[in-house]
């Protein structure tokens, strides 16, 4: 249907010299057809904005064409630098430093690498675990599911048990789920299923869930060759340094942390243990994990702000989980290594990712062999010829019952 212009479109028109360049402040002729905006910004709405905007950056920052902030592409990070004062802090001799906090326990403690020297109960290896599931509202079509305020393996058991059993009943209105460490995500229609109801069926697979003790489940592990204390990530962190805000490099920080004796003793540490794929996110393909060896827990916070790059196949650390980064990808977490195996792969060159363009599923272990630039090298020209052969092995069982016995017979005094 084409819309005809009404008498009053004619007029208006008519009334208006598109050579004269002032014509829209000769409102005496033009009053009859303008009409007034339902809403204006008042003189006093746009100095709280100022206010606002001057209270949120440096008042050194300098705006370009009046924007509050403007990023041309991933690398460009001129009008991110002074956006966070917050990161810094200067000192008496003048020098920033860097405003993080330390991470502090529950207790009140600071995160030490030394683990409990008296476990004598297997039953007291795990802790952290609610008496009962925590069902929580997430937006008005996610239900939360917490197990627990600790991340451990058997909290991320149930998670996964439970994903599964929701599989099998098939309950109208979910779309899917999403496990993580210790608690898990339940996508729903709520004109099929509402909140209440649902949880009630939640609560039940919970209670009809056999004891994690008894669970055994196929897991493959993975050998990752990584470049530790490697010259692309510190690359990453000096750019972010010099363009964003002022920290320590990420090794050293996560020694200063978790008061190891140097950057060495902390890639003996980590490299020390395999580590449990719990979930994935938030690219496809990227593994959170989780450390077997509770010797070789480690902690340390994300990045305040993130980086707007880190490189392909960087090893990194937020909290106590490791992650992959699986491309080039803005990123928080403190990094220290980098491997060249790919860990997703779009054409599926490699049979390993027949059944998924995704290398890992919840499940699988993870083993980082430190390696140099040449091994390195190396295997990066096999995998862009599309000739690397994964070390991978499976048919491997994992039980429960037997990583607690595993667990008592360690010796908590040993220093890696």
């Amino acid at each position: 249907m084409v819309q005809k212009y009404k008498t009053s479109d004619i007029n208006l028109f008519s009334k208006i010299n598109l050579e004269d360049k002032n014509y829209l402040t000769k409102k005496s002729e033009l009053k009859p057809f303008l009409k007034k905006p339902k809403s204006s910004y008042k003189n006093q709405d746009t100095n709280k904005f100022e206010q606002l905007e001057g209270s949120l950056v440096n008042n050194d920052f300098k705006k370009e064409e009046n924007l509050f902030f403007s990023q041309n592409n991933i690398d460009d990070c001129s009008s991110f630098k002074k956006m966070f004062p917050h990161n810094y802090k200067i000192s008496k001799s003048g020098i920033k430093k860097p405003s993080i906090k330390r991470h502090v326990n529950p207790d009140g403690s600071y995160p030490k690498n030394d683990i409990e020297k008296h476990i004598d109960k297997v039953q007291n290896i795990f802790q952290g675990e609610y008496e009962k599931p925590k069902f929580l509202p997430g937006g008005d079509k996610y239900l939360l599911v917490e197990f627990g305020n600790i991340m451990n393996l058997e909290l991320n058991f149930k998670a996964q048990g439970l994903a599964k059993a929701i599989e099998i009943a098939k309950i109208k209105g979910v779309y899917e789920t999403l496990p993580c460490f210790a608690s898990m995500i339940v996508h729903y229609n709520p004109d099929e299923i509402q909140f209440n109801d649902l949880k009630i069926e939640l609560a039940q697979l919970v209670k009809d869930l056999k004891s994690s003790e008894d669970t055994v489940v196929e897991s493959r592990l993975f050998r990752f060759p990584t470049v530790y204390l490697d010259k692309w990530t510190k690359e990453a962190v000096n750019d972010y340094t010099s363009k964003i805000a002022f920290k320590k490099p990420d090794p050293e920080f996560i020694v200063e942390l978790n008061n190891l004796d140097n950057v060495d003793h902390f890639v003996r540490i980590h490299s020390g243990t395999e580590y449990w794929v719990a979930s994935l996110g938030f690219w496809p393909g990227l593994p959170f994990t989780m450390p077997l060896d509770p010797r070789c827990k480690l902690t340390a916070p994300k990045y305040n702000p993130p980086r707007t790059w880190t490189p392909k196949g960087t090893v990194g650390m937020g909290g106590s989980s490791t992650a992959i980064y699986p491309d080039k990808l803005p990123g928080g977490y403190q990094i220290f290594g980098r491997t060249p195996v790919p860990i997703w792969d779009p054409e599926r060159r490699f049979q390993v990712f027949k059944d998924s363009i995704c290398l890992f599923r919840p499940g699988d272990r993870i083993k980082f062999d430190p390696c140099g630039y040449e091994e390195f090298e190396s295997i990066e020209k096999k995998v862009e010829e599309g000739t690397y052969q994964f070390d991978l092995m499976e048919n491997h069982k994992f039980s429960i019952k037997e990583y607690k016995k595993w667990l008592s017979k360690l010796d908590y005094n040993k220093k890696f």
